[in-house]
């Protein structure tokens, strides 16, 4: 029993420092805005790290990239067998050294409330990959949608000819309605018989 507890602590101890090593901010972002996302890596090994590259959920639209000084950053589009990606090389970033890997997405106005995740990987000079995701050394950075789904362009669009639609209706009836003069109010000299 007490070799399990040993054991356990010493996973959570590994494991710490493995989930620190790369994050994502901001961890939330709402429908249909625009925002830069950034990942934060730090060398937590000897070999310095000469690449990083995350994986971008197609929900997203990414519209730049931006590169630390001494980086360069490549957008990687998606195929049969990769996802899309966006890829930083150069450095090196040393151990205990961190940087920023920067990018600007827009957020659809209909994208789905949930977590996306993004994988990242980090390559060292010597060839080493360490990879957060499911089966890698720790999670994968997520961001969380919140907020309500706004309505889209399109929809948009669809709405306001839909509202032209019925007023034009609404006239055209107006118009085309027959129209019957209103009856003659009675007057002082009618001799009708009153009951």
């Amino acid at each position: 029993m007490q070799h399990a507890s040993v054991g356990l602590l010493l996973g959570l101890v590994i494991a710490a420092p493995a989930a620190a090593q790369v994050s994502l901010d901001p961890a939330a972002v709402e429908p249909g805005t625009t925002v830069r996302l950034a990942v934060r890596a730090v060398t937590a090994s000897d070999a310095p790290t000469v690449a990083v590259r995350v994986e971008v959920p197609e929900a997203i639209v990414v519209l730049g990239l931006d590169a630390p000084a001494g980086w360069r950053a490549t957008w990687i589009e998606a195929t049969d067998s990769t996802s899309r990606a966006i890829e930083w090389a150069g450095g090196p970033l040393a151990r205990a050294e961190f940087r920023e890997f920067a990018f600007l997405i827009r957020v659809p106005a209909d994208v789905r409330r949930g977590r996306l995740v993004f994988p990242v990987a980090l390559r060292a000079a010597d060839g080493t990959v360490r990879a957060w995701r499911p089966d890698g050394v720790g999670p994968a950075p997520t961001v969380e949608i919140r907020g309500r789904a706004l309505v889209t362009p399109g929809a948009a669009f669809a709405l306001a000819g839909g509202a032209v639609g019925l007023a034009l209706l609404a006239i055209g009836l107006a118009v085309s309605r027959p129209r019957t003069p209103p009856a003659p109010a009675p007057s002082a000299r009618d001799p009708s018989p009153r009951a």
